[in-house]
């Protein structure tokens, strides 16, 4: 039996739909980066003391109240950093001298009304607090001063710079594919010659 066109046509629309929602989901997470629109990293600078680079740096608009509700549910909730140094090359990409990764999550106990802070670089926990008021929860979160983060050795000519941006939350795109959603980078004005090695990480290649 013959089928009429326009009952052709709606078959290969529904087909096309489903071959088409089979090869969304099929897709990986995505890697790249979504600049959040609120949230931004400030007051980023570097100071050398003896063989160390410490770093200071603040990430501004980001505990919003959808944030505060998960912290306040017990949900473990926080922020994910990353750190990089750069040299810059002037007729080619920038090239990562070293890179590591922040982690900074908080754990709200309803019985004692406290939270806990952990700390952890690249991984692996280096530090852990607890603190009790919102005020110190916000500042645990987002402030660092002086943070050992580079250890300095002599190194080639060159240009180099630090920069930080921040991973404030995850979404998923059309409700399937999962995407995070990071800030704008952060960066400093050139370094003088410098710095090899993360605290805690490896050499970057």
């Amino acid at each position: 039996m013959r089928v009429p066109r326009a009952g052709r046509l709606i078959c290969a629309l529904s087909l096309s739909s489903v071959l088409g929602g089979d090869a969304l989901a099929a897709q990986p997470p995505r890697e790249a980066s979504v600049r959040s629109a609120g949230a931004a990293i400030a007051g980023l600078s570097a100071v050398r003391e003896g063989p160390v680079l410490l770093v200071s740096f603040r990430l501004d608009r980001a505990l919003d109240e959808r944030t505060w509700e998960k912290i306040e549910s017990g949900l473990p909730t926080g922020f994910t950093y990353d750190i990089q140094l750069r040299r810059i090359r002037r007729r080619w990409f920038d090239k990562a001298v070293v890179a590591t990764r922040l982690q900074v999550v908080a754990m709200y106990n309803a019985l004692t009304r406290e939270y806990l802070v952990n700390f952890k670089r690249d991984g692996e926990l280096y530090a852990s607090r607890v603190v009790t008021s919102q005020e110190d929860l916000e500042r645990a979160l987002t402030t660092f001063e002086g943070l050992p983060s580079v250890e300095l050795a002599d190194e080639p000519p060159g240009r180099l710079v630090l920069r930080v941006r921040a991973e404030v939350r995850t979404r998923t795109r059309l409700g399937l594919i999962p995407d995070r959603v990071h800030t704008a980078w952060a960066q400093t004005t050139p370094l003088s010659r410098v710095h090899r090695r993360i605290s805690g990480g490896e050499e970057a290649e």
